[in-house]
């Protein structure tokens, strides 16, 4: 089955029929990077985000101009808490395509995640606006 074939049962939701047609497709040309990422989306909407990323990261490393598929393994690395990782994934694909949304989004949610990861207990409310009371004050 071709590209466009593996589109159809995309768009129809069958991803263990878009998986299998994937898998054959990889027999016959492992370096397609299309075809992995869309492998990849089909494993990430079965919410199976550390295989979903093995398979974006490899189309993002056949194609390095893929920065679609370097979204998703953003996505992916986000979903399974690796936020340092993802974020310095987004941040990468981010300089390749400057204007998507979804990149700026990934950026600025995962700066907030890294930068909180790094602070522990009170360290994160020192900027708070507000004053903090203890029950015995």
């Amino acid at each position: 089955m071709d590209s466009q074939g593996i589109e159809v049962l995309m768009q129809r939701g069958d991803w263990d029929a878009a998986i299998t047609e994937c898998k054959g497709a990889l027999q016959v040309t492992p370096t397609n990077a299309k075809i992995r990422a869309y492998l990849g989306m089909c494993l990430f909407r079965k919410n199976e985000f550390a295989l979903a990323a093995e398979e974006f990261r490899k189309a993002t490393t056949l194609d390095p101009n893929f920065w679609q598929a370097g979204t998703k393994l953003a996505q992916c690395l986000d979903r399974l808490r690796r936020h340092e990782e993802a974020y310095e994934v987004a941040r990468h694909w981010l300089r390749v395509m400057p204007a998507d949304h979804t990149l700026q989004g990934l950026v600025l949610g995962l700066e907030y995640q890294v930068r909180g990861n790094r602070q522990e207990g009170w360290e994160r409310t020192a900027g708070a606006s507000r004053e903090i009371r203890f029950t015995r004050d």
